[in-house]
């Protein structure tokens, strides 16, 4: 009777370690096979991004020989008189809307999320949202920027930045962190108002970890939209009444 007893116990803790056995590696298969799957993601995502950067080095290198071809024929046409009222008025709206190359004296902003960030552990503002873009876009507008750029892309009128889960778009083209915000306008006013900001002095508080730069240059240069961006898109619905 003890014999059978004890056979009954062996074969008791026989069969779980058979099963706790089974269940680790289960468990261990589970993780592999999460962890390709991520790993896949994550590779995917790396190949667009650089399909993207690759296709807009393209598109920019393209609109900058357009450009010169433009300004060339424009200074061609000045020099020898024709048009020359015409010229200098698109001149200045094309300077005024975005569309061409400006340099002055500016700030500039480089904001990046906070190292190490824990998603469990950090509150959502230690990450760059297009909220916080925005934000400081309109705070240099509001503080007397005449011209603004956003990671190189110019700004206008019709200015798109908006958020994608944790993509931010600028244009519809995915942006990627440090995410820098230079500005042509007077210096002294622009630091003050972006020194000044209770907002942007709580996201570099240690709890937030938002890290934040800024540098001021007595010359920047601004890219003209036409370098990143098509704007026919934008005037396709549009007529003159």
């Amino acid at each position: 009777m003890k014999d059978t007893i004890w056979k009954r116990i062996i074969a008791v803790f026989a069969a779980l370690l058979v099963g706790i056995g089974i269940a680790s590696v289960v468990k261990d298969l589970t993780t592999m096979a999460v962890g390709e799957d991520v790993s896949a993601d994550i590779l995917q995502a790396r190949e667009e991004l650089a399909f993207e950067e690759a296709n807009f080095r393209s598109q920019r290198l393209l609109n900058d020989r357009l450009e010169a071809r433009k300004k060339l024929l424009l200074h061609s046409l000045s020099e020898q008189g024709v048009m020359s009222d015409i010229i200098a008025e698109h001149g200045k709206y094309a300077m005024l809307a975005g569309l061409t190359d400006v340099k002055g004296p500016g700030i500039t902003i480089a904001l990046n999320d906070k190292a190490g960030y824990d998603p469990l552990a950090d509150p959502i503002e230690s990450v760059i949202h297009d909220s916080t873009i925005n934000y400081v876009i309109n705070l240099l507008w509001s503080g007397g920027a005449r011209a603004i750029s956003f990671n190189d892309v110019r700004l206008t009128a019709v200015s798109e930045i908006n958020c994608v889960g944790p993509t931010i778009l600028a244009y519809g083209v995915r942006q990627m962190p440090p995410y820098v915000i230079s500005a042509i306008g007077p210096v002294d006013e622009l630091l003050d108002v972006v020194q000044g900001d209770s907002y942007l002095a709580r996201l570099s508080q240690p709890e937030v970890g938002i890290r934040i730069s800024i540098s001021t240059d007595s010359e920047m240069i601004l890219p003209s939209f036409l370098k990143s961006r098509d704007y026919s898109h934008f005037m396709d619905l549009l007529e003159t009444p």
